[in-house]
């Protein structure tokens, strides 16, 4: 990796024993012992690091690795919720992920939808037995525009890509958005909708139906249009 400059994807203390297991192996976190190998570098992905400390975030962040979130696959095996709005403000580089093999669903949509639950499940808390003020991890919720930026943006600079975001010198990768699609999920209120509202509702209501085109770098690769006929 060192001497071609490649990229580097590997788990980072997803699980309770993914993480143990490092720690009773090497004596260290997960964190520490990829460092130690050479592993951290701007172009490492970690995926997961639900268990990853703060000590463990600031390395991560010196070093300009990226983690990919993967909330619904977090659900089924990590035994835990990744502190992403702490690692945030950090300053830790977090871009979205589904993890196909971890649940069931490979859309990244589901997952911004995702992203947010499993925020607002850390702030909230989950055991009902527990007073509200102390079940949670207070202010450790994200909305939709932090998702739909994980999703974007934030993934193209967790992977060091220059795509992501429509600005000068980034590949042009994009969707294009039909709401009035045939078995769409989008509804639209005329009159009353903002240009937020509109795209709060892409992020929380979109399906597959509802995606007419798709660019990447610049190259029409789906086009529901002119399959169907229509200009």
């Amino acid at each position: 990796a060192r001497r071609c400059g490649c990229h580097v994807q590997t788990h980072c203390s997803e699980s309770d024993w993914e993480h143990n297991y490092v720690l009773d192996r090497h004596g260290r976190e997960d964190t520490d012992s990829l460092d130690r190998f050479g592993l951290l570098t701007r172009h490492t992905v970690l995926a997961h690091a639900n268990f990853i400390s703060d000590a463990n975030m600031q390395t991560i962040r010196e070093r300009g690795a990226g983690v990919a979130h993967c909330p619904l696959s977090n659900y089924y095996f990590s035994n835990a919720v990744f502190p992403l709005k702490r690692a945030l403000e950090k300053g830790v580089r977090v871009g979205l992920g589904t993890d196909i093999s971890g649940g069931p669903s490979s859309s990244i949509y589901d997952n911004m939808r995702w992203a947010v639950a499993s925020s607002r499940a850390l702030h909230d808390g989950v055991d009902a037995r527990l007073h509200w003020d102390n079940r949670g991890i207070r202010d450790s919720q994200i909305d939709w525009r932090t998702a739909f930026y994980l999703a974007t943006k934030g993934g193209a600079e967790a992977l060091d890509l220059p795509v992501g975001s429509f600005e000068p010198g980034r590949y042009f990768d994009a969707q294009l958005i039909d709401p009035q699609a045939t078995s769409g999920t989008i509804r639209l209120i005329d009159d009353l909708d903002s240009d937020a509202d509109v795209l709060q509702k892409i992020v929380y209501t979109a399906s597959k139906a509802n995606i007419a085109r798709v660019w990447v770098a610049a190259e029409r690769v789906v086009d529901r249009y002119k399959d169907s006929g229509v200009s």
